[in-house]
């Protein structure tokens, strides 16, 4: 066996002539020709009945390969499966690991990361990354196909002629696409000799598509979703982003009962990877609100098929059609938790306060589960870090130990049994906050300078707009926007705490600093009076000043604090919330604290709304807490989680409730409601007998998912969610 056939990137990278390219162009080029040699050489196949060919990312079975949120990649698993299955190559396999191991990045980026840094990370204090989501232009590569994208080469390569290497990696990244659509035709082509009728009329169409695309516009929905396919699972199958404003015109004039087939195949596939965010409706870069046929549809299919996947974010403002709003909450009524609804005159304000001009800040769209991105344009829609602010507090309050691991993992503050003021305190936790997240922009912007410099992305560069204009690579300064984006955990949870530390300790003086230390200390065991008060004191999320007061000055200060930090790609960083599936995990690695929170309790607040079980007073007392904050400071998705009943939703006074519900609090400057439907009796029994519940769906931090397949510490936090009513 030919080991060359076998791992096809890894050779296409190593055995690249590099003579032809200058030093500085060197790995461009090689990553470039790892991929032409993988398209090249690898199994495909083509299956009828999915209607699209595409290689869907499977690369079933190799060892090295280059994965978007990684760079060059060893998949360790196949390395030992392969040396098993291949003894004779076992050397060979064993060599390139070790070549591959020197410029892995994540090798590269823990190797340089200080021990606290790393620490920190590991008993969730906070971490940085340089990796993250891509949202390729779909709509300027369908539009001018390959031939266009060759063209701007041509024009910019005559621009920028000290940088020919870069624009030869640019083209032998764009003849990928073109090499896999030749092989698909002619693997078509044999099949069509022995297939059936039924299967012969998609082939026929598969032979057609390619006959035209990737090379030129497609000339109907068919074709627009064929080479929509094959572009989007090339390397990796990650956001799909603006996709009514990309595909919607060839939607629009084609046959209604056949695009919609078209629509239904193509959604099977992005369940089938696991597709990340889909974007659709908002306004158009001409700020006039964009909604099409395929928009309607595609929540129409959302409803029909009930997956979990693609994550469905929907935009709004307030020129949307009633109709719209209408068929997004028939969606989100079913139960998946999708459409997630964004308002577009809070975000694209506060997009346009980074200095993203009006035309390219209405084309907004999200990347992952809900980080927002410049649709084609940028390199910010992603995770660059997190902040766990109930660690900074902790910190603040047993001068700088980790309860969980006993180590110094933050700054001396001082003793916090001799602070003699809330001030104090205060100062205590801005010194902790500030120096997470100072170590997640160090480690953040060091991390974006090795993908730079050993993850270089040449099929990215050509589909994100700015690579070729600039000569620059999509991973080193190349996109038109490079602004980053932190999240943050615990914030109302560290609301919660002060508020009761300042009334307890500092206004009502019924504890001392040191009773309470004592009392974080021991985890509340003795102290059962002492926790009855803080578990009981004003909570956020009910409309109460004095902590929502609180609230709104801690969440003031770091997302303001962060905007002050420059990103190595060219911009600033900038924060909001989304808690993925991480709240427990956070949770469960944070010590006690003064809302009640005891060690063992996994339960961290989820998103920017009150910590599980804590909003006592309805949605309209959540809703005023949560505006109280200027959400136009927050640039990364600033996630407010709700769980309504099914009941809620099973009327139509109810569902006209939720409509102007959620108007509301978008005309009042919110930001963005994702929306469970369901029961919390369905929810603990399902905890209790999750045989008995596999398809049951629910909102996790910014996806969706199958309540019995996410960790316990995770179902309980979900549980413990205030069911609204309206």
């Amino acid at each position: 066996m030919d080991i060359r056939k076998l791992e096809p990137f890894a050779f296409g990278f190593e055995e690249a002539d590099v003579s032809v390219v200058s030093p500085e162009y060197e790995r461009n080029y090689r990553v470039a020709c790892g991929f032409r040699q993988l398209v090249s050489d690898v199994e495909i196949e083509i299956n009828p009945k999915e209607w699209f060919a595409g290689p869907c990312c499977e690369y079933e079975g190799i060892t090295f390969a280059y994965n978007r949120s990684c760079g060059i990649i060893t998949y360790f698993d196949n390395l030992e499966k392969n040396k098993k299955k291949y003894p004779e190559l076992a050397e060979e396999y064993d060599a390139i690991a070790e070549r591959f191991e020197k410029i892995r990045t994540h090798r590269i980026i823990h190797d340089l990361k200080t021990e606290v840094q790393s620490e920190l990370e590991e008993f969730k204090g906070c971490w940085g990354s340089g990796g993250g989501h891509a949202n390729p232009d779909y709509e300027m590569l369908l539009r001018i196909g390959t031939n266009g994208i060759r063209e701007k080469i041509r024009l910019f390569r005559r621009i920028h002629i000290d940088k020919s290497g870069l624009y030869d990696s640019f083209e032998v990244a764009l003849t990928c696409i073109e090499i896999l659509a030749e092989r698909y035709k002619k693997l078509a082509e044999e099949m069509l000799e022995t297939a059936d009728e039924e299967d012969a009329v998609i082939l026929r169409r598969i032979i057609s598509a390619f006959e035209n695309v990737p090379y030129n516009q497609p000339r109907n929905f068919f074709e627009a979703c064929q080479f929509f396919w094959l572009a989007y699972s090339f390397i990796d199958n990650d956001s799909p982003g603006l996709f009514d404003y990309s595909l919607g015109v060839y939607y629009q004039n084609d046959d209604k009962e056949d695009r919609y087939e078209c629509l239904k195949k193509l959604w099977q596939l992005f369940y089938k990877v696991r597709a990340w965010n889909l974007c659709i409706g908002g306004s158009d870069e001409f700020g006039r609100y964009f909604h099409c046929d395929l928009t309607y549809d595609l929540l129409k299919v959302a409803r029909e098929f009930r997956y979990t996947t693609p994550n469905i974010t929907m935009r709004f403002d307030k020129n949307t059609p009633d109709e719209a709003w209408r068929a997004a909450t028939e969606t989100i009524a079913t139960g998946i938790g999708m459409p997630a609804i964004y308002n577009d005159d809070c975000v694209i304000p506060a997009l346009e306060a980074l200095g993203i001009p009006s035309s390219d800040a209405h084309l907004y769209c999200m990347n992952g589960c809900n980080q927002i991105d410049i649709f084609g344009k940028s390199h910010m829609g992603l995770e660059d870090g997190e902040v766990n602010v109930a660690k900074a507090l902790e910190f603040a309050l047993h001068n700088g130990i980790c309860q969980y691991s006993g180590k110094k993992l933050g700054l001396e503050t001082g003793n916090a049994r001799e602070f003699r003021s809330f001030d104090e305190l205060m100062k205590a936790y801005y010194k902790q906050v500030e120096y997470l997240a100072d170590t997640v922009v160090e480690v953040s912007n060091m991390s974006q300078r090795v993908f730079a410099e050993n993850a270089p992305n040449p099929w990215h560069s050509l589909v994100i707009q700015g690579c070729i204009e600039k000569g620059l690579d999509y991973k080193n300064h190349g996109p038109y926007y490079g602004h980053g984006q932190v999240l943050t955990e615990g914030l109302p949870d560290t609301a919660d705490s002060l508020a009761a530390v300042k009334h307890y300790v500092f206004d009502e003086k019924k504890y001392t600093m040191n009773e309470l230390v004592d009392a974080l200390d021991s985890d509340f065991e003795g102290y059962e009076q002492l926790h009855r008060d803080f578990s009981t004191c004003h909570k956020f999320g009910n409309d109460i000043d004095d902590v929502d007061d609180i609230y709104v000055e801690i969440t003031d200060h770091l997302y303001r604090y962060l905007q002050t930090k420059e990103t190595f790609r060219g911009g600033k960083f900038g924060v909001g919330c989304s808690t993925f599936s991480r709240a427990a995990d956070f949770g469960e690695h944070t010590g006690a604290l003064p809302n009640g929170k005891r060690k063992v309790d996994t339960t961290l607040a989820d998103s920017i709304g009150a910590v599980p079980g804590c909003d006592a007073k309805g949605p309209t007392a959540l809703l005023s807490s949560v505006l109280k904050c200027n959400q136009l400071l927050a640039v990364s998705g600033n996630v407010l989680q709700m769980k309504f009943s099914k009941s809620q939703f099973n009327t139509e006074a109810g569902i006209n409730s939720f409509i102007s519900l959620a108007k509301t609090y978008f005309r009042l400057g919110g930001q963005t409601l994702q929306v469970n439907v369901l029961s919390k009796e369905e929810l603990i029994d399902a905890y209790e007998h999750p045989e008995n519940h596999k398809n049951l769906i629910v909102r996790v931090g910014g996806y969706s998912d199958y309540f019995c397949q996410i960790e316990r510490g995770l179902q309980e936090n979900i549980i413990k969610r205030t069911e609204q009513g309206l």
